[in-house]
């Protein structure tokens, strides 16, 4: 059994860094995200076909290596430093891509984003747990995900605006840019400010009834519940990652030549809603059950579905993206949240999420082109009704069979208890 370690203080140079870290990294880790699609179809002048093989391989990618990626940062010392190494590789591709922009080095750079993205994610998660501990998560992952949107929203204004004022290549050169800081604050983390075993989840979890028994067999990190969440994380990104998407070319063809200023609005709208319910949830989910909270995330998808179908101009359609940053800012917290509970003393948190985000991805990617098949062949409404069946469907599943995953005791640590997998599945 793994016994507690002694509870580190981290360095206010360290948190301020790991802030830094919130706000610019998610954003870096994309590249230049979907603006490279404006580049290959505008500058490039590439045919569709071209389009959709190098998003379609580079996704690929970063679904393959996803898990992953979470066990290799499970097993290496300084975290924050391969960050900064993903983020470097990030920033040499688009250089790359910028300079000798054929088709061979836009897939083959994509794709080396889309992998290295993936460190990126759980290496910050695992970093804020080594350096808050248990007791502190909770806020941590709040407060990371609301500036996480805060970056987001200056990303996508700041990219947007070097594209239009300088040109599409220009946006390349801004990606790297803002990717040297974010080097600079992965590297301003002192590694003695991280308790390794804590960023990988091995800290001692609640006693369980092998290992009280002489000669027991060890007890497996997983169990139904994480296959449950897992199911639950693909049903909500296949009924949600199409409905923008959907939103988007409803307001294309009711908005005209404003459609584009629509669509930012929107997307801005969300990254804005997303701060204050990423703000609460951290605060609240230190005294509330997980279960209550996660089910409101839930419960907000299916309720948007089914508004987007009385909705039809496009101030009533965007306006309900305020929903999408309700439930995607409890989502975004949550999932991290519950995986934390759920691997505690298990040593594979990283892998765990690793898993989360290939069924996030796989979820995301399914979804537009279901939505697409069914809005082509039956329309609009139809589309948003199909998601909206499948968010109800994730709801019912999270409800029925998703157990509440915070402990209401104490670990010998002292800090608030969790289910572990350390139990064998019943």
């Amino acid at each position: 059994m793994t016994r507690p370690s002694a509870p580190i203080t981290p360095s206010r140079r360290s948190l301020r860094a790991l802030d830094a870290l919130a706000f610019l990294a998610p954003d870096i880790q994309g590249g230049v995200g979907p603006f490279l699609v404006v580049f290959m179809a505008g500058t490039l002048a590439w045919d569709p076909q071209r389009i959709g093989t190098v998003m379609f391989v580079s996704a690929l990618v970063g679904l393959a290596v996803q898990a992953p990626a979470g066990a290799l940062i499970d097993s290496v010392r300084h975290k924050p430093r391969w960050i900064a190494g993903a983020i470097s590789l990030i920033a040499v591709s688009l250089l790359v891509m910028a300079n000798w922009p054929s088709y061979g080095v836009i897939l083959a750079g994509q794709s080396l984003i889309g992998a290295a993205g993936t460190l990126v994610a759980p290496a910050i998660a695992a970093t804020s747990l080594g350096m808050v501990g248990r007791a502190g998560l909770d806020a941590r992952i709040g407060r990371n995900a609301a500036i996480t949107a805060a970056g987001t929203v200056l990303w996508a204004l700041g990219t947007g605006w070097v594209g239009h004022a300088f040109g599409p290549h220009a946006m390349f050169f801004y990606a790297v840019a803002m990717a040297l800081p974010t080097i600079a604050a992965a590297l301003r983390i002192r590694h003695h400010d991280i308790d390794l075993q804590l960023a990988r989840g091995a800290d001692a979890g609640p006693p369980t009834a092998s290992s009280s028994v002489p000669g027991a067999r060890a007890a497996r990190w997983y169990d139904r519940r994480l296959l449950v969440l897992l199911a639950c994380a693909f049903l909500f990104h296949l009924a949600n990652a199409a409905m923008l998407t959907l939103v988007a070319q409803k307001v294309g063809t009711r908005a005209g030549t404003s459609a584009a200023l629509w669509l930012s609005g929107g997307v801005i709208v969300t990254q804005l809603v997303t701060i204050p319910i990423g703000l609460a949830v951290g605060r609240w989910a230190p005294r509330l059950p997980r279960k209550p909270i996660f089910l409101v995330g839930f419960a907000v998808l299916p309720v948007r579905g089914l508004l987007y179908l009385l909705a039809d101009s496009p101030a009533a359609l965007l306006a309900l993206q305020l929903l999408d940053g309700i439930g995607a800012g409890i989502f975004g917290v949550m999932l991290t949240l519950t995986i934390s509970d759920l691997t505690r003393g298990s040593g594979h948190f990283n892998f765990a999420l690793g898993l989360g985000a290939a069924c996030v991805g796989l979820g995301a990617a399914l979804s537009n082109l279901v939505a697409g098949t069914i809005a082509h062949a039956a329309g609009y409404g139809a589309a948003f009704s199909v998601l909206a069946g499948i968010a109800a469907g994730a709801l019912a599943l999270f409800a029925v069979a998703m157990p509440e995953t915070r402990g209401r005791g104490r670990s010998p640590a002292g800090a608030p208890a969790a289910s572990a997998l350390t139990s064998t599945a019943s």
